[in-house]
């Protein structure tokens, strides 16, 4: 009896250190399988597509060779992020609905375009701001540009005539140019009695058609007059009677005769519905990584800062972006307020 009694425990005792082996594994395992589910958590929901949406300053450009240096980079620095989809719109208002309707999931707005879609509850997130230079805040101005010897030199003068805007919904093709039109004591709107208002679809279109006598003024944002459409060959060169960005004045096809105040910069904006953590990776890539000095450094594109062919937008002389939040926008909605614009909602 002792010695079966001494069997069964040893049996018990040898039972209990298989059964404590057997838990110690399984609870390693499962602890290895938490810390991997830990590892993992910021990125396995992450999406592998993301669709980017914006409408091209110049009416032939394309967005996947303007944004290419942008999406390398992107695509490189988000874990699971394999492909960026761009949806190429005509006009703003494509952006906006797009970007409500879930269909797209990044957008490249002018500021205007993003105040508009918050105002018709698009809910984004402002990524980051498209600027020349990160030492200085983020901006840009409109220009009204005639031909040089149009006899325009104000812009009161522009009362019965021919006027050439972006889009409805751009910032410096139509809104600002609104303002300064109302301080004059002219009607901008669409349905104006006081001037003929033609909506040229792109700032490159706008500011062409003038040169070519079909508008008789027209806005365009400011490098678009001074740098991108000389150095594309479509004007000659450019008169400033408001400052002193004279380019090639004696074969000007263009006048600037009035400028804008200066306007919040372009915002890239990223829908809330996507992992919090996936947009503040994105937020982080933008503001940290997709810049000129950060790219060529790292092989991305090729060159100097001042000469290079980096690709981050339609803009010949983009920098990069700089990091902004929603608030950036406020004076742009002041000027809604002013205007009281149609599209600002």
């Amino acid at each position: 009896t002792l010695l079966g009694g001494t069997t069964i425990m040893k049996r018990k005792k040898g039972f209990f250190r298989i059964f404590s082996i057997v838990l110690a594994l399984v609870t390693m395992s499962v602890l290895t399988v938490a810390c991997g589910d830990d590892d993992e958590s910021s990125n396995n929901d992450w999406p592998s597509k993301i669709v980017f949406g914006a409408v091209p300053a110049e009416a032939a450009s394309s967005l996947e060779a303007d944004y290419e240096t942008t999406r390398a980079i992107l695509i490189a620095q988000i874990d699971g992020l394999e492909e960026i989809d761009f949806f190429q719109a005509t006009e703003y208002a494509g952006i906006i609905e797009g970007i409500i309707a879930g269909r797209i999931d990044v957008g490249q707005f002018g500021g205007f375009s993003y105040v508009i879609a918050t105002n018709n509850g698009a809910d984004v997130d402002v990524a980051g701001v498209m600027t020349r230079d990160p030492a200085i805040e983020p901006g840009y101005k409109s220009y009204l540009v005639t031909q040089p010897d149009s006899g325009i030199t104000s812009i009161e003068q522009l009362a019965g005539k021919t006027v050439c805007f972006v889009d409805p919904g751009s910032t410096s093709g139509f809104l600002f140019p609104s303002e300064g039109m109302l301080s004059a004591g002219l009607d901008p709107s669409e349905t104006s009695t006081d001037i003929t208002p033609v909506f040229a679809g792109g700032h490159d279109a706008s500011a062409i058609t003038v040169a070519n006598g079909e508008c008789d003024a027209g806005f365009a944002y400011d490098s678009m007059i001074t740098s991108q459409l000389i150095n594309s060959g479509d004007i000659k060169g450019v008169i400033d009677d408001v400052g002193d960005e004279n380019v090639n004045p004696e074969d000007a096809d263009l006048r600037i005769i009035w400028k804008s105040q200066t306007i919040s910069g372009a915002p890239m904006a990223i829908i809330n519905d996507l992992p919090a953590d996936f947009i503040a990776r994105w937020k982080e890539v933008i503001a940290e990584n997709v810049n000129v000095p950060w790219a060529i450094e790292n092989g991305f594109c090729e060159g100097t800062l001042e000469d290079n062919n980096c690709s981050f937008a339609d803009e010949d002389d983009t920098w990069g972006y700089v990091p902004k939040t929603d608030a950036f926008y406020d004076g742009i909605r002041q000027v809604c307020e002013v205007t009281k614009a149609s599209k600002c909602g």
